[in-house]
């Protein structure tokens, strides 16, 4: 069995027919066969792969010095890529397959990658054009042209636009083992003393203003400061902090708490913890949320909306790293980072005194403020290939094209609800389409539909003109919540009757602005649907 086993690893393979399958380098002979180039019409891959070198049995069997590598293949020609992308796999490496530059970098979106081998014609663009785009994606990966043989034209013009380094087809696996140990080594080296790869938790695009928010959350990961996150409901706050724990170097987990539903009378024991008979219902000991995030992080999600008393009790913890759970003697240590999260002005809360300065001031280490959908709309096709993509794996469903007109109308929306409400926009489309190929606008929801075309006809000012606003149209029937002369309630008290009543006259007149256009009225107030619908349940207010 031993010599049997010595035998099958000894075997060295020059030439494969292109109809392989990997059953077939199981049973490849031991006798050195030429890979036929003059194959028939479905072989036209053969021009482009050469096996001259000894192809190992076992995805583990990758020589140690090479570590496992996330590769792309970008190349049109579906049976030369398929081929590659076996060969790399067979080294240990993971390997995926895009067919053209759109493709690529929707794929690229989700995941992460070290190296990138790249055609140079393909059918949206010439490779070479894009090597920088790759390049600057969060993960830095390397790119490598794949040029003709013998093309010292194309080797020069790879170097020129900035390539890693180039190849020639056919491609031997000699040159893939070669090409992938230097590179490997490279990035080993280069990571040691300069940026890491940032992995990106599903957060999809390549704007501006999101590669900004990448790399903020980069650094943010490296530091052990605490960070705010900002934006509006729906950007995907949530996913940057875990994007932040994931990139950082803390082996503790992960704890997301919801500051909206931290009950008053049950928050302490939450997050502090509590010893066995402390109060009515503490039928044993339980640590709280904070203990458990020890070694890790703690994401408060709508910190706002903490009271001024929990406040007080979060900056301590934060302070001296240590609290007491509730009915015990003694002070338990956790060491910690906090991001925190909001959809609100935590700067303006501060300066009204609803939100603490110092506790401010101690979680603002970072700060990444997410952008709104509607700014940047130049990562919808990005977007929406991916999840189309996603909606479709997930529900075994087959995969939809996306047409221009489809593309257009995601485009004229302004998704008030933002990445979430687009998410859920794209699994109603897939889900209507059915069995149909292709993705056009009558597919979306209906609510999206309206809102397009309410756009559409919404008159657009020629020029801008400077408005005036008289002093009455600043003023709403609001009644102070105390008798001058007499007794002042509390600061906090009088602000919450005077912010009630504004919420209200403010609803109202949208109601009676917007009549029953959500959308619209999202659009106008700057709210989001969500938050929309919880003012108008809390004051009865509705639509017309």
């Amino acid at each position: 069995m031993r010599q049997g086993n010595h035998r099958r690893k000894a075997r060295h393979v020059i030439g494969l027919k292109f109809s392989f399958y990997i059953q077939g380098f199981k049973k490849a002979s031991r006798k050195r066969r030429c890979f036929s180039a003059q194959g028939t019409q479905g072989g036209n891959a053969h021009k482009n792969l050469a096996f001259p070198d000894t192809i190992r049995q076992k995805r583990t069997n990758h020589p140690p010095e090479t570590h496992v590598a996330d590769i792309l293949i970008i190349d049109d020609d579906t049976d030369f890529s398929r081929s590659f992308q076996r060969i790399i796999e067979r080294m240990g490496h993971t390997c995926n397959v895009a067919h053209s530059i759109r493709e690529a970098l929707a794929l690229m979106a989700g995941t992460d990658c070290d190296l990138i081998f790249l055609d140079v014609n393909l059918p949206d663009g010439n490779g070479l054009a894009h090597i920088k785009q790759f390049q600057a994606l969060p993960s830095l990966p390397e790119v490598v042209i794949l040029t003709g043989d013998g093309d010292s034209d194309g080797a020069a013009l790879a170097i020129a636009n900035g390539a890693w380094d180039y190849v020639g087809k056919p491609i031997t696996v000699s040159a893939i083992t070669l090409i992938l140990q230097r590179a490997m080594a490279y990035r080993a080296s280069k990571g040691a003393g300069g940026r890491r790869k940032v992995k990106r938790s599903a957060i999809i695009g390549e704007s501006p203003r999101i590669m900004a928010c990448l790399e903020t959350m980069g650094k943010a990961a490296r530091s052990k400061a605490n960070v705010i996150i900002t934006g509006e409901t729906g950007t995907g706050k949530e996913l940057f902090a875990r994007g932040i724990h994931e990139n950082g170097e803390t082996p503790g987990k992960l704890v997301v708490i919801d500051c909206t539903n931290l009950s008053t009378h049950l928050a302490e024991s939450t997050l502090f913890g509590h010893v066995k008979g402390s109060f009515t219902s503490a039928h044993e000991s339980r640590d709280g949320l904070f203990k458990l995030a020890d070694n890790g992080t703690v994401f408060l999600d709508e910190i706002a909306e903490l009271g001024l008393d929990l406040q007080k009790n979060l900056l301590r913890v934060l302070q001296e790293r240590k609290f007491r759970p509730i009915g015990s003697k003694e002070e338990v240590a956790s060491n910690f980072r906090v991001i925190a999260a909001t959809n609100r002005d935590l700067r303006r809360m501060v300066e009204d005194g609803s939100f603490r300065s110092d506790l401010y001031y101690r979680l603002n280490g970072h700060h990444i403020q997410i952008p709104s959908l509607r700014d940047r709309k130049e990562d919808i096709p990005l977007l929406a290939e991916y999840y189309v993509e996603k909606v479709c794996r997930e529900n075994q469903a087959p995969r939809k094209q996306l047409t221009p007109e489809f593309l257009g109308a995601l485009a004229a929306f302004q998704w008030p609800g933002n990445v979430r409400e687009f998410v859920n926009a794209i699994a109603v489309a897939v889900d209507n389409a059915m069995d149909e190929p292709s993705l056009y606008s009558h597919h979306l929801p209906i609510d999206v539909r309206i809102g397009i075309a309410r756009s559409a006809f919404r008159p657009k000012p020629e020029k801008a003109q400077p408005v005036v606003i008289e002093p009455a149209a600043l003023t709403c029937p609001l009644q102070m919540p105390f008798v001058p002369g007499g007794e002042l309630p509390q600061f906090r008290d009088a602000r919450e009757t005077v912010v009630n009543q504004l919420e209200k006259a403010y609803l109202q007149q949208l109601a009676e602005q917007c009549g029953n256009d959500v959308a619209g009225a999202c659009e106008r107030s700057g709210l989001s649907r969500a938050r929309l619908y919880e003012l108008l349940k809390k004051h009865s207010v509705r639509l017309r």
